[in-house]
Formats: C-alpha cells, structure tokens, sequence
C-alpha cells in the first residue's frame, strides 16, 4: 500500500480561507491550515452560454476540491459564510443579494414582493430598445425626469404640478380670453 494514499484521501476536500484574487486571470489563493496554494480556479454559479461574475472576497471562507488529494489541483469552492462574512438574513421565504456597498436585490416569495434597495448615490439604468411595459399601480415619488414618449392607459395623479414644454398644468395663463362661452387661445 502506498503511504502516501491516507495523506491524499485527507487532502481531497479541505476547508481554507482566500487569501488573493487575481480578477484578470479568474484565480484565487487560499491558506488551508499551514499551506498556502498557488493560484487556484474557483467554481463559479454560470459559466457557459449563462454567464455569472462574482468573483471571491479576500477572507471568504472556502472549501478545497483536491483531485487526486493533491492541493496543487485544487478547485475552489464557494459559498461558506463565516465570522467576517454572515449569512445576509434568516428567512426562509427570501432569496436575497447583498452587495459590497450595501446595495440589496431580493424576492420574498411569501410576501410577493421584489425589492432594489441601493445606497445613497445608487442610480438605476433599463435599456429596453423594444419597449418597457409596466402592468398595475405605479407610485414615483420625487422629482421624475423623463425623456421620449411616455404613454399612460389610465388615470395619472400628480400631487404638485406637469410641465410640458416649459408649460405649467397648474400655473400657466392664457392669452386671447374673453368673457362668455367663448375659447381662450392657447397658454401663454
């Protein structure tokens, strides 16, 4: 029997902490007891047609796949949550993304209910050259720029004022007004 055969069965799945990314070349380090590995490839949730990019943290926790127990083979495994990074919440009904600058993207399937949540500053872009269709109540609060047609089958309330054309809907006046039945001309 060979001796060296227990130390490669303990070596086929090890536990470790990343330590060093390479982003450009999509490889990690990671202290694993006393070794430290070379550049090892990680796994990824997508990579064919289907592509995900969110590479590992220095100080994740991570699991070591080692074909053949030999650590210099290793494949990184992701996905371990740890002292420096806990698990972003308990409940059952959420799949949530938490993202470095304490943006948040969730869906709570008890509750229905999609949620973007960004920091201060955050900005949102959609890019739909064939259309953008929203289907139930629409709430904007703040002050809303819009650019292009907008088209509203329903009612829209406006709490404060429309302008359109540099015209207020609440404060423009008319020119050409005449007492009687009849037609002011058009806002001045």
């Amino acid at each position: 029997m060979d001796s060296a055969l227990p130390q490669q069965i303990n070596n086929l799945l090890r536990d470790g902490v990343v330590t060093e990314v390479d982003h450009a070349l999509h490889l990690c380090r990671v202290q694993t007891g006393e070794a430290h590995t070379d550049f090892l490839p990680w796994f990824s949730a997508a990579a064919g047609e289907l592509r995900t990019w969110a590479p590992p943290s220095t100080g994740e926790q991570v699991a070591l796949l080692c074909c053949d127990g030999d650590l210099a083979n290793a494949i990184v495994l992701r996905g371990l949550y740890c002292e420096k990074f806990p698990a972003p919440s308990d409940n059952p009904s959420l799949t949530l993304i938490q993202f470095k600058d304490g943006a948040v993207v969730s869906y709570d399937h008890a509750a229905h209910a999609l949620s973007a949540l960004l920091p201060a500053g955050g900005t949102v872009a959609i890019t739909a050259d064939g259309g953008t269709t929203i289907t139930g109540p629409v709430t904007i609060k703040g002050t809303t720029s819009i650019e292009g047609k907008v088209s509203i089958t329903g009612t829209a309330e406006v709490s404060e004022d429309v302008t359109a054309a540099g015209i207020s809907l609440t404060k423009h006046k008319h020119s050409a007004v005449q007492a009687g039945s009849g037609t002011s001309g058009p806002p001045a």
